[in-house]
């Protein structure tokens, strides 16, 4: 049998680039190569006729664009090749999106939307994006989910815990704040005897990044590096802590000189910072947690999002409570629904937006006096994710 030769173009090297360009296709290279030969490059060479390099290959794979005018794309068409063309993040950024005003200046959705206009086929990661890209782009468009691989090391759980707490985190990106937001007020409703029962864990502090000014009356641009308070990883950890009065004197103190990679050597306070990690150990963060929080605030780029936190939490076996929104309505079940009726089956508690902060702290209240409730939790998603997530499923 002849085989399907694939040249896969990643967007970048780490992030989307990483989850759904480089990995899933690295494993067919490994588990599948007698049906595919795969080259995966980051540039197009240029010391050759591109339309000689290009023929040799059956399928092109690339995430959202190539070039912004699309000609490259023409090209792969016109020589008879399949272009395949990835989206896992809408678009369309919401006005909470940090980079929303140079995204609609520049008109961002143009060349990804063109791209995925040429496809032969699209792909992305839930049903709910694949509705809206078949509307506004492509017919022909395919769901592959985000998937784990059980065998790399950063997703193998390893039995680490540092205090007899339960242990609540948050594990996000810099893009989250009007997320966060949801769970504001929320330190207030924790019962104070189960507050002493309980750490926060906030996975990712960063201060790195730059500051951009602007002067109207000359012009002028300066950029200089952001100070730690302006990092919005500081506007996390004042919500996570209510700023900071769950926090003892000393640990504020050590808090405040924000010393990179540094972890306070009490593990046993009421608040927990860790440190960003890069794309290859990211996920270990999972192991300093027993329950994931994913705030989810109501907007259309939001609701196209894929359920990666419900997958990874699955496959480390964490429970979690989410949004009752967009991704987090497509494998979670809520343990608890209205008129607090319990269900067995439940993977999940799912939080709605009319009820606020005092629904998060509701149910890490029922956590913290339900253990058993907890463990139920881990079990149930777990089973959800741990076959239909796997890469070797997916891929």
């Amino acid at each position: 049998m002849q085989k399907i030769k694939i040249l896969v173009i990643p967007s970048d090297n780490y992030g989307c680039g990483r989850f759904r360009s480089i990995w899933p296709h690295k494993w067919m290279n490994e588990h599948m190569s007698e049906y595919f030969d795969i080259d995966i490059m980051f540039n197009l060479p240029n010391d050759k006729p591109l339309d000689k390099f290009l023929m040799q290959y059956d399928i092109v794979h690339i995430h959202k664009q190539l070039d912004k005018e699309g000609k490259i794309a023409d090209l792969i068409k016109f020589l008879g090749i399949k272009l395949v063309v990835d989206v896992d993040d809408n678009y369309w950024l919401s006005p909470q999106h940090p980079m929303y005003a140079s995204a609609k200046a520049e008109h961002w959705e143009i060349p990804i939307m063109n791209h995925l206009k040429k496809a032969d086929l699209c792909t992305t990661t839930t049903p709910i994006f694949a509705s809206q890209i078949a509307k506004e782009c492509n017919k022909n468009v395919a769901v592959f989910p985000n998937a784990i691989d059980p065998e790399a090391e950063q997703f193998k759980p390893k039995d680490i815990r540092e205090t007899d707490k339960i242990r609540f985190g948050l594990i996000c990106g810099s893009t989250h704040l009007h997320d966060l937001k949801l769970m504001e007020g929320m330190l207030a409703r924790i019962k104070p005897d189960n507050l002493k029962k309980i750490q926060f864990v906030l996975c990712g502090f960063d201060t790195r990044g730059n500051k951009t000014i602007r002067y109207a009356d000359t012009g002028k641009v300066e950029t200089r590096p952001i100070e730690p308070t302006e990092s919005v990883w500081y506007e996390y950890e004042k919500i996570v802590t209510d700023k900071y009065k769950i926090v003892s004197p000393e640990h504020k103190d050590f808090l405040m000189k924000f010393i990179p990679q540094s972890d306070y050597p009490n593990h046993d306070e009421n608040y927990r910072r860790c440190w960003t990690k890069d794309i290859e150990e990211y996920a270990v963060h999972y192991n300093n947690i027993d329950v994931l929080l994913v705030p989810l605030c109501d907007n259309n780029f939001n609701k196209v999002k894929s359920q990666l936190k419900v997958i990874e939490a699955g496959f480390f076996n964490k429970a979690i409570i989410a949004s009752n929104f967009g991704p987090y309505t497509i494998d979670l079940k809520p343990m608890i629904t209205k008129g607090n009726e319990y269900h067995e089956d439940g993977n999940a508690l799912l939080c709605d937006f009319n009820k606020g902060a005092k629904q998060w702290a509701k149910y890490i209240n029922y956590l913290v006096e339900n253990p058993d409730k907890l463990e139920k939790l881990r079990e149930n998603l777990h089973n959800t994710v741990k076959d239909t997530y796997n890469i070797a499923t997916v891929c």
